[in-house]
């Protein structure tokens, strides 16, 4: 018998704060990366690299607390979490050793993924879990995505350190006093599903992942796109935050359609939208009008990931692995395809690099139709009478 609490209103409001934080750190990593560069005086593929092994590490924090979220409360990895957080980005700012800050990384990408896993499954499997919460949390997720790089592009990449720090402390306090949390999940019974009804999940997981590879790579590579185009970092890292003022609009704009429309309906349209301001980018050879249509694609974006969350959760309702599994394909998509592409970016303007990404918007907009298709057929299998 499952032993998820209701996630009370100021659980929630500390929920949706720390969300923003999550938001912001990641997408200050567009202008970390150049900045590591230039200050460590390294290759951007190296810099990218490191990203790489943060992102690598978010993976292993997410599977540790999904192993042992049945044996220790919640707010214990929130806590550590944050704290591991912290610990990992003053390291990667301040060490002066090309060892440790590789330690570092892997030490914050651990926290970071232990925090975010903690807290999607307390939004999506407490017994008050609704479809319109998970799009508002997910508003404020963009919020501070948005904040981000806009606070970079104000204050000046020289202060890039105390930015990031500043949200993480910000999180820290506010989880030592959330009220919520102090439950954990009990085991499920045991059950043995079919092949048939796996796979749907496997579809819309593999979806994911390369939405997630396509947005991250996105959100990463904008600033130094421009800056291989002629700009400085600080003007680079302006045409991201719009890019996050964009996405934020589009997590607003879930929230709306949270009310209207189910959650795969939601993903499927946003994720085939998308190709129109990709394909546009890829056809221009204006920097400014590359750059433009390339942003545009934050609108579409934003909504998919908390709408694949609610349309996960509500088809493994006895299975919170099913949300640790999004949350991986989320972390392993981040992984695998911003690192990767860094290799190929070193002087790539803006129309090559959306061609490059078009792949992965292609990919990923198959297997949200097939895995969609499927569990529709499930669906109709179980209720239709023999």
């Amino acid at each position: 018998m499952s032993t998820a609490k209701e996630l009370s209103r100021i659980g929630f409001s500390q929920v949706t704060s720390a969300f923003a934080m999550m938001g912001f750190t990641s997408t200050c990593w567009g202008a970390i990366v150049p900045w590591l560069s230039r200050e460590n005086e390294v290759p951007i593929s190296t810099a990218g690299v490191l990203y790489g092994v943060y992102l690598f590490h978010t993976l292993v924090g997410t599977i540790a607390v999904q192993l042992l979220s049945k044996r220790f409360p919640l707010h214990a990895f929130v806590r550590i979490g944050i704290v591991l957080t912290l610990l990992g980005f003053l390291g990667i700012f301040f060490t002066d050793s090309d060892i440790f800050i590789w330690v570092f990384a892997a030490l914050g990408g651990f926290g970071y993924g232990g925090t975010g896993i903690s807290f999607l499954l307390l939004i999506t499997r407490c017994a008050n879990a609704s479809h319109f919460r998970m799009n508002v949390v997910s508003a404020a997720t963009g919020v501070g995505a948005l904040m981000g790089p806009l606070m970079i592009s104000l204050l000046g990449s020289v202060n890039i350190p105390w930015i990031v720090l500043t949200s993480v402390i910000g999180a820290l306090l506010t989880s030592w006093v959330f009220p919520d949390a102090k439950w954990k999940f009990s085991p499920q019974p045991k059950k043995s599903p079919t092949p048939r009804r796996k796979l749907p999940l496997v579809m819309v997981i593999l979806g994911v992942i390369f939405y997630s590879g396509l947005e991250n790579s996105i959100g990463a590579w904008i600033p130094t796109v421009a800056v291989n185009s002629g700009m400085t970092l600080e003007r680079g890292t302006l045409f991201s935050s719009i890019f996050y003022l964009l996405f934020t609009a589009g997590r607003f704009l879930g929230v709306w359609l949270s009310t209207r429309v189910k959650p795969e309906t939601i993903v499927l349209t946003m994720i085939a939208l998308t190709t129109i301001p990709l394909v546009a980018t890829s056809l221009s050879a204006d920097l400014n009008i590359a750059l433009t249509a390339l942003i545009i694609a934050g609108l579409f974006l934003g909504p998919i990931f908390p709408n694949s969350s609610s349309w996960v959760a509500r088809r493994t309702p006895d299975f919170p692995g099913g949300t640790t599994l999004l949350m991986l394909a989320v972390m392993g998509g981040g992984f695998l395809f911003p690192p990767a592409i860094g290799y190929f970016i070193e002087g790539t303007l803006t129309n090559a690099f959306a061609a490059l990404l078009l792949p992965l918007l292609f990919i990923s907009i198959a297997f949200f139709l097939l895995g969609g298709r499927l569990w529709r057929e499930t669906s109709r299998s179980v209720t239709t009478p023999n």
